[in-house]
């Protein structure tokens, strides 16, 4: 069995041109399907894609490692994990509009400039010349500062996007007459970076469930979720539409810190903090969500 280490290892490494800086960026292709490969007339279907962003302070190694997202090529996705351009403790960071890194009281100079929002969409363009993508399959995944840019990216991109995976940093920028993709949402009730109940503060101020109540009203769901119990200390908050499904969703861990959990990955999982929680396996609850909610395959 490969593990995610070895995934990551085979990752190929790409750099594009964006407003004069060199991005960075990981790429996994999808495995073929049995009947595809090399030298057979099979045409290949257009692949959904994963775009997964890191967190602040780590670099896309890191999130491919700690998410396990990578596996998701044996089922068909491409995947793909960009860099943030401003340094940050270890890593990097990304650039998010009107908002200090954190510990940060002001946002840097530097930042002024990149608009990482915009970078993703030339990503995705970048991307669509460089594989078979189906359009109408693409999804965005990101723990801490990447779960923040990819709540941004989600208010840009109208229907870009399939459906979107926030783990600890849900926010729902944009007005009321935005749209929303499905959302699955997943954040610790001891989460001291992001608190779950809000905080004081430009970086961080709306509690956790309003805005998540705030990007079901956009989606067009119900304001008051289903609310289970599906493990001891996990609470799932479910919003539905008029059609029945439940495409906005809330997963609340009350152990959980700050930290992806389920993940056997020490960055990622907070196992070196003493912030993680094996109560609630994220990277299986996103890769469901993602084919759940993947839509109608575009023909070849």
């Amino acid at each position: 069995m490969t593990t995610r280490a070895e995934t990551v290892r085979r990752a190929e490494r790409h750099e594009l041109t964006f407003r004069g800086r060199r991005r960075r960026f990981l790429l996994l292709r999808p495995e073929p399907e049995p009947g595809t490969g090399t030298g057979t007339n099979t045409a290949v279907r257009p692949a959904p894609l994963v775009v997964d962003l890191h967190p602040s302070g780590l670099g896309p190694a890191a999130q491919l490692r700690g998410s396990g997202l990578g596996e998701l090529t044996a089922r068909g996705y491409a995947v793909a994990a960009p860099q943030g351009v401003l340094p940050y403790q270890a890593g990097w960071a990304w650039s998010l509009p009107g908002v200090p890194l954190a510990g940060e009281e002001r946002i840097r100079d530097e930042a002024a400039d990149v608009d990482d929002v915009a970078f993703l969409a030339a990503l995705l363009d970048t991307l669509d010349g460089m594989l078979p993508l189906d359009p109408a399959r693409r999804h965005l995944s990101g723990f801490s500062g990447g779960a923040r840019l990819a709540s941004q990216a989600a208010v840009a991109f109208g229907d870009r996007l399939a459906s979107v995976a926030c783990v600890g940093g849900v926010r729902r920028p944009g007005g009321p007459g935005d749209t929303a993709p499905p959302l699955l949402a997943v954040h610790g009730l001891r989460d001291d970076t992001n608190p779950y109940h809000g905080a004081a503060g430009p970086r961080w101020d709306e509690p956790v469930p309003d805005a998540v109540a705030r990007w079901a009203e956009a989606a067009g769901c119900a304001a008051e979720p289903v609310r289970t119990e599906p493990a001891p200390g996990v609470t799932e908050f479910r919003h539905r539409d008029a059609a029945g499904r439940e495409p906005v969703r809330l997963v609340a861990v009350a152990s959980l810190g700050h930290a992806w959990p389920g993940t056997p990955d020490p960055l990622l999982g907070g196992h070196l903090s003493g912030t993680g929680s094996d109560a609630y396996d994220a990277s299986a609850a996103v890769s469901s969500f993602f084919d759940e909610f993947d839509g109608e395959p575009t023909a070849p």
